[in-house]
């Protein structure tokens, strides 16, 4: 941590707060790195900033106040915030969506049967209105792919899969 004073000198105690201080931020569970705090005054505005770096991300905070201690109290919230803003980004609250269309077709052994049975999950894929040729242009290239589409002619369900790499058979339900 570099600590810098602009038109004041760092005192051991100013340093000892702000050391302080910044240990709150440990309960956070994220490593700053590159930590640099800048004080200044300015007539009778005690101002501070800060610039670190958390998960290869650049934060910086600042805070302006009459008293130099709580300066830089509110200058540790403020970058409280941003730090817990960052780690809300990186956390998905949603499920995660799997791509079981993609699995190679094959015979179930008995104990994936009994496997089956206990736990069934619905997938609901979302169909397109296509013709023949655009639901071939869509499917993927690997065995096994799978393109659920309505056709244009017929408006009826339809299922297009590769079975080989030349080999692809329409599925007519």
């Amino acid at each position: 941590m570099k600590i810098t004073g602009r038109h004041l000198v760092v005192t051991p105690a100013l340093r000892q707060h702000i050391e302080n201080r910044f240990e709150r931020l440990a309960r956070y569970e994220v490593k700053l790195s590159h930590v640099e705090v800048i004080l200044s005054v300015s007539k009778l505005q005690h101002a501070a900033e800060v610039v670190c770096t958390v998960q290869g991300r650049r934060i910086q905070a600042k805070a302006s106040t009459p008293e130099m201690y709580a300066t830089i109290d509110q200058l540790v919230d403020r970058l409280g915030v941003q730090i817990r803003k960052h780690k809300e980004r990186q956390v998905d609250h949603k499920a995660p969506i799997k791509k079981s269309a993609r699995k190679i077709l094959r015979p179930a052994t008995r104990k994936e049967k009994e496997e089956e049975e206990e736990e069934i999950e619905v997938i609901r894929p979302a169909r397109a209105v296509l013709t023949l040729e655009e639901a071939k242009r869509r499917l993927d290239h690997l065995p096994g792919s799978l393109v659920v589409f309505t056709a244009l002619s017929s408006g009826k369900l339809q299922i297009l899969q590769r079975v080989d790499r030349d080999r692809v058979v329409l599925i007519d339900p």
